[in-house]
C-alpha cells in the first residue's frame, strides 16, 4: 500500500520551505539582469562578476572543459569561456551551477532520485535545444529552451530536499505503476512539479519567460503555439523515454496532435533527436559530478 500523504500538510510544508528560500548570490543576480537586458553588459562585466564569486568560477571552468560540451581542457579563463560560448550559454552554466548547489537530498535513496531527476533535466534541456536549432529558433530562443529544460523539473529536486520521505513515495509509486510523474504529484500531493517549481522561480525573481516554461511545460496546449515552450514539453517527454531506457515513437510519446503538427518532424528525425540526447545524457554524468563537487 502505498505511503499515506496529507496533502495540506504537503502544500502547508512547501509553502513555508519556499518562503524561507535564501536569495540567489548576488553575482547570478546582476549577470541574469546583464544578459537579459538589450544593452547586454561586455565580456569584461561579465567576467569580472563571475571571478568575483570563486566556487562559481571555478564550477564554471570545470563544467566548460568537461565531455558534455565538447572543450575539454580548451578553456583555461572566465574570459575565454565568455567569448566561447556566449553570454547566453555562460548565464545558462552559472544557473546550473547554482541551482545545483540549491537542494541536497538526505539520504541514500533521496540522493540517488536526485541524480535520476539531474540526468532527467540535462536530457530534457538537450533535447529542447536539438528541436530549436532543428525548427530555426533564433540563438536567444535556442538558449531559453536549453535553461528551460534544465529547470523544468527544479520543483522535483526542491521537494526531494523538503519532503523526501513523501516525494520519494510518489516518484515509487509512478515507477510501479508505470505512470507520469505529473499524473501521481496531482493524485497523491494536489500539486506538482511544474506548480513548485513556478513558485520557487517567483520568489527568486527569475525572468519571466523562464518561469512560463517551468510552469506551462505540462500544459495541453490548446491556445496559441509558443515556440520555446513546445520545445520543452516535447524535449521532457524524449528525457522520459531516454531515461528509462524504452524505445522513441510518436505513440511512446503520447503528443498532442497539436504539438505533433508544430514539431513536423519524420520518424527518422525522431530517432536522431533520442539518439542525440542520449549522448549527451552519457556525458552529462560527468558534469552534474562536477557541479556537485
Amino acid at each position: 500500500m502505498a505511503f499515506q500523504l496529507n496533502p495540506q500538510i504537503i502544500k502547508d510544508t512547501l509553502s513555508k520551505a519556499t518562503q524561507e528560500l535564501p536569495p540567489l548570490p548576488n553575482v547570478l543576480v546582476k549577470i541574469l539582469q546583464l544578459t537579459e537586458s538589450s544593452n547586454s553588459g561586455t565580456v569584461g562585466e561579465i567576467e569580472q562578476l563571475i571571478r568575483s564569486d570563486q566556487a562559481i568560477s571555478s564550477k564554471l571552468l570545470r563544467v566548460v572543459n568537461s565531455a558534455y560540451f565538447g572543450l575539454s581542457g580548451q578553456v583555461a579563463s572566465v574570459n575565454q569561456a565568455v567569448v566561447m560560448l556566449g553570454y547566453q550559454q555562460v548565464r545558462n552554466l552559472v544557473l546550473s551551477v547554482t541551482m545545483i548547489s540549491s537542494f541536497s537530498a538526505v539520504g541514500t535513496q533521496a540522493k540517488d532520485a536526485q541524480m535520476r531527476c539531474w540526468e532527467m533535466a540535462f536530457a530534457t534541456a538537450s533535447a529542447a535545444q536539438w528541436i530549436a536549432r532543428k525548427k530555426r529558433f533564433d540563438a536567444k530562443e535556442v538558449e531559453l529552451a536549453f535553461v528551460g529544460g534544465l529547470l523544468q523539473n527544479i520543483g522535483c529536486l526542491f521537494m526531494l530536499s523538503q519532503l523526501s520521505r513523501s516525494y520519494l513515495s510518489v516518484l515509487e509509486e509512478a515507477e510501479n505503476s508505470q505512470s507520469r510523474i505529473f499524473d501521481v504529484e496531482n493524485l497523491r500531493l494536489q500539486t506538482n512539479h511544474a506548480e513548485v517549481g513556478f513558485d520557487l522561480m517567483v520568489k527568486w525573481k527569475l525572468p519571466e519567460n523562464l518561469c512560463l516554461l517551468v510552469k506551462r511545460h505540462e500544459d495541453s496546449f490548446d491556445g496559441d503555439p509558443i515556440d520555446s515552450l513546445y520545445a520543452v514539453h516535447v524535449g521532457e517527454r524524449i528525457a522520459e523515454l531516454l531515461v528509462h531506457g524504452k524505445e522513441v515513437s510518436f505513440e511512446a510519446l503520447e503528443l498532442s496532435e497539436q504539438v505533433v503538427n508544430w514539431l513536423g518532424f519524420t520518424e527518422e528525425q525522431l530517432q536522431e533527436l533520442y539518439e542525440n540526447a542520449k549522448i549527451k545524457v552519457d556525458a552529462a554524468m560527468e558534469l552534474i559530478g562536477s557541479l556537485k563537487d
